[in-house]
């Protein structure tokens, strides 16, 4: 079979999986060399602290094209990956798990991305569930995000995706310290697709649904990718300040109306909700400018560049040239 003339990536971010690796390693790269003329695995240590290191090391003088990256402490993983995103040089980038995902399945998986998507899902054909309670907040999550974030996220996606170089050089400009793939990618706007496939277990185990840390990262992805829950902080600041003048107003009607007022109760009650009405408007002041400032404060570029082409000649006018052909006598200095 021949193989195909383009420059494939692998990432692969490891974390306390010495025992998988050797075989991990063995699979992927018997894939990529029957498919591809030029490809390369880089293997990026998110703070093993088993033998990942001595295994690396037995691996690198046996394979071919084999990178090892080792982070100097623990990150998030979507940090970890974002370090192989930049170390990448493929035409074409692939993310996976080595426990989970099988290599034979890149191949099917390039081909989609060389059609023309610039990124391909992969997609679980039989994800986790969870119990009723994670269940719940998932339906709760999702809606929020169509609604705040104003994209769809598909149940069952998984880390094992493929990218153009297109969509790695818009990622990568995202430098975001809470970064979620998917917000990203929806982010700049990149065409995706998708591509189900069934998981594998390297070690016998399963992925893990921990519901705490599920309500943790939905929670971090609202706040760090919409201002929204600031403006509701801000709105109802500014409806506890209207609503503490209305009861200003009702203090001062009912002092002129009624003549059977408690000694003291005018001048108390203005005072609570004059206070209040100051603190309600400082609250939605406060969230308002909070606001602005995280939308000016994210390191997020205005734009991205899908596509640029020009004509073969850029001036109609070819007498406004700044540049001549030849050289125009002057007269020397003197």
């Amino acid at each position: 079979m021949e193989k195909a003339d383009i420059m494939v990536s692998v990432v692969a971010i490891l974390r306390n999986q010495a025992d998988i690796l050797p075989s991990f390693v063995h699979d992927l790269h018997q894939v990529l060399d029957s498919h591809y003329s030029n490809f390369e695995i880089l293997l990026v240590d998110n703070g093993s602290e088993d033998g990942t290191a001595t295994n690396v090391k037995s691996l690198l003088s046996r394979y071919t094209s084999l990178r090892y990256l080792r982070l100097t402490r623990v990150a998030e993983d979507e940090t970890a990956l974002l370090a192989g995103l930049d170390a990448a040089i493929g035409d074409y980038v692939v993310t996976m798990h080595p426990d989970f995902d099988p290599p034979n399945e890149i191949v099917a998986m390039v081909e989609q991305c060389r059609s023309g998507a610039d990124i391909v899902l992969g997609v679980d054909l039989h994800p986790p569930t969870g119990g009723f309670i994670y269940r719940s907040s998932r339906v709760v999550f999702l809606s929020l995000v169509r609604r705040l974030l104003h994209f769809d996220l598909v149940p069952g996606v998984t880390g094992f995706r493929v990218l153009s170089r297109h969509a790695v050089n818009a990622i990568v400009k995202v430098r975001l310290r809470r970064r979620y793939f998917a917000v990203v990618a929806a982010d700049v706007g990149l065409n995706s697709t998708y591509h189900q496939y069934g998981r594998i277990s390297r070690s016998g185990s399963s992925p893990e649904l921990r519901l705490f840390r599920a309500v943790r990262m939905g929670l971090s992805v609202l706040v760090h990718n919409s201002i929204t829950p600031l403006r509701l902080a801000g709105v109802l600041g500014l409806m506890g300040s209207l609503l503490s003048l209305f009861y200003s107003l009702y203090v001062v009607v009912i002092y002129l109306v009624r003549r059977d007022v408690m000694p003291g109760w005018t001048t108390l009650s203005l005072a609570t909700s004059g206070l209040s009405f100051l603190v309600f408007l400082v609250l939605g002041l406060m969230a308002e400018y909070l606001g602005r400032l995280l939308e000016e404060s994210s390191d997020r570029p205005l734009y991205h560049v899908r596509d640029e082409q020009s004509s073969e000649v850029m001036l109609s006018d070819l007498t406004r040239r700044n540049v001549f052909d030849h050289s125009e006598a002057r007269e020397p200095l003197t």
